[in-house]
């Protein structure tokens, strides 16, 4: 069919073949409107590749801000061997099922649609790349698999990177992702979500590869926080950001057989460092020996600055027979907050809930190096004691850049800054304020425990100490007085706030699991006190953020929808 329609804007005759007359008239309405593009909802033909980016990046459709890209069960499984790209726009790619969300489900709900990632290294399914503050991307609902992949053939299939500025990132959200169990491990280099410079949550997706250690569900980095410097330089040369928005929350997941972080591989052409995340309320039904909710340290990859700030709490962690348990939690760098997790080792426990490290004795790499009489990057004089740059414990210092050698930036002279430093060029230490690790309230429900913290012997029990740069609970029981088992002279202790001690020692911990409004869920809460400089006299520390994550709302079920039109042509007259 064929037909003319007198445009009334511009009068302009458009001629459009192959649909129906309603269907001219709102494309007629369409092309004659304002150049700025609604959002809207567009389905694609199929699963395949091919279609759904037809609805992204054309000829069908050209995705714009805030656009819901649907892709249908139609030809599922695809397997795809090329993926799509989604430059500066935020928009929503789901397929089509009944999402679980909320604080009352954990793992991800049926999904109708699967895709099979078969495209070669770096074998990207989905890429958000130069998103801006003020926009969010989407993927979700999804089945994905991995089968017939080769080996370390994929570095991601959901990457993510903005750039961010002194006002914030663009946001992100992955949820409802089931990840087909076993097909995964070999062939993932990176993580299933490798993420640069965008704030958001990870919720509601199932992983299930319990053979061995896998690649983490998410490789967390923001190399160039509020948009200044690489590396990671500035998220360590700024103030902490726990319980805010400014980090990415990984919630409401189950995951067997893999870590939930690491940060050590960013997105291709982009670099690693100065992570910042926050694991909670997920469920591991098989933790496999490696620590859950980890991260590495400055040096482990080189230039890349380490892990800068971590949050756990209330976590469900199993691990099951067959299977050891070192540590929960690693932690090899800045600052964690480590609460009420419980874990459940029946078949031998576990050496320890946080493990504390510091990475510079486990990789002496280039530009960082050891304590020396040359070294320009640890506190100088050289000791024992000395501390080493971005040690466990430590917070914000001073500004470095550059890529070999790194230098202090708004500071005239390392010798002025910081005396007796064995500066060249301006390289230095960038003398770190103190940001103590706290551990409070995690308990083993079965199995026994070697202790609630260890810092490691090489080297690093001299210069990161107890009772200064770190804090662990001196039980795992609650709080049935003022002073047992938590006295407030060390540690850390847990329980109602009623039961906290009216004595303390500057520095230590107690968690008020019955203080806070922050979980809008259920009765889990609780507020980080810690005692003031002086001592007896207590402060709020450190408050959860707002759970559920805000950017789970709205999470409905997806029906199958006919695809848009694609065979539709128009021409000006």
């Amino acid at each position: 069919m064929t037909m003319k329609m007198r445009s009334f804007c511009k009068r302009s005759t458009f001629v459009l073949t192959g649909i129906s007359w309603l269907g001219s008239l709102c494309l007629a309405i369409a092309l004659c409107g304002s150049p700025a593009h609604a959002q809207g909802t567009f389905t694609a033909a199929s699963c395949n590749r091919s279609d759904v980016n037809a609805v992204i990046n054309g000829p069908t459709h050209t995705a714009v801000n805030g656009d819901t890209i649907v892709i249908p069960p139609t030809g599922s499984p695809c397997t795809w061997t090329s993926g799509i790209t989604i430059s500066g726009k935020g928009i929503d790619i789901t397929g089509t099922g009944t999402p679980n969300t909320g604080g009352g489900t954990t793992g991800a709900g049926t999904s109708n649609t699967t895709i099979i990632d078969n495209i070669s290294n770096p074998g990207i399914l989905f890429a958000f790349t130069n998103l801006n503050f003020g926009q969010t991307a989407k993927i979700e609902l999804l089945t994905l698999s991995a089968s017939g992949a080769g080996t370390n053939s994929i570095s991601g299939p959901m990457e993510f990177s903005g750039t961010c500025t002194s006002s914030g990132c663009a946001n992100f959200r992955v949820d409802n992702i089931n990840f087909s169990a076993g097909t995964w491990e070999s062939p993932v280099s990176g993580g299933l979500v490798v993420m640069d410079n965008v704030f958001g949550v990870v919720d509601h997706n199932t992983v299930n590869e319990a053979t061995s250690d896998a690649s983490p569900l998410v490789q967390v980095n923001y190399s160039s926080w509020q948009g200044v410097g690489n590396y990671g330089d500035n998220s360590f040369a700024s103030a902490d950001t726990f319980g805010t928005a400014q980090t990415v929350y990984i919630e409401n997941n189950s995951i067997s057989g893999i870590q939930a972080s690491q940060n050590d591989v960013a997105p291709p052409g982009l670099n690693a460092g100065g992570a910042r995340w926050v694991c909670r309320f997920n469920t591991v039904p098989v933790l496999t020996g490696s620590s859950f909710c980890s991260g590495h340290g400055t040096a482990w990859t080189g230039r890349p600055r380490g892990q800068r700030q971590v949050e756990s709490y209330y976590n469900n962690i199993t691990v099951s027979a067959g299977h050891t348990c070192d540590s929960v939690h690693g932690m090899n760098g800045g600052a964690g907050i480590y609460l009420s997790n419980s874990i459940s080792a029946s078949g031998g426990g576990c050496n320890k809930f946080v493990a504390v490290d510091n990475p510079m004795f486990i990789k002496n790499v280039a530009p960082w190096g050891l304590c020396s009489s040359t070294n320009a990057y640890n506190q100088y004089p050289c000791s024992a004691t000395s501390a080493y740059i971005d040690q466990p414990g430590s917070g914000a210092g001073g500004l470095l850049e550059n890529l070999t050698s790194p230098v202090l930036v708004s500071n005239t002279t390392c010798a002025t800054a910081f005396a007796s430093s064995p500066s060249t060029a301006n390289s230095c230490w960038p003398n770190p304020t103190p940001d103590p690790i706290y551990e409070a309230g995690d308990v083993m429900t079965a199995g026994g425990l070697g202790a609630p913290v260890v810092i490691a012997s090489d080297g690093t029990s001299t210069r990161v100490l107890f009772n200064r740069d770190v804090y662990g609970e001196v039980s795992q029981a609650a709080q049935t007085s003022a002073t047992s088992p938590f006295n407030g002279s060390s540690g850390t202790g847990y329980g109602t706030l009623a039961n906290r001690p009216t004595s303390c020692t500057a520095g230590v911990g107690y968690w008020a699991t019955d203080q806070g409004t922050w979980n809008t869920f259920n009765s889990q809460e609780g507020i980080l006190y810690t005692c003031n400089v002086g001592g007896n006299a207590w402060s709020v520390y450190y408050t959860p953020y707002t759970y559920p994550h805000p950017l789970e709302a709205g999470g409905t079920t997806v029906t199958d929808q006919p695809p848009n039109p694609s065979n539709l042509t128009a021409t000006v007259q």
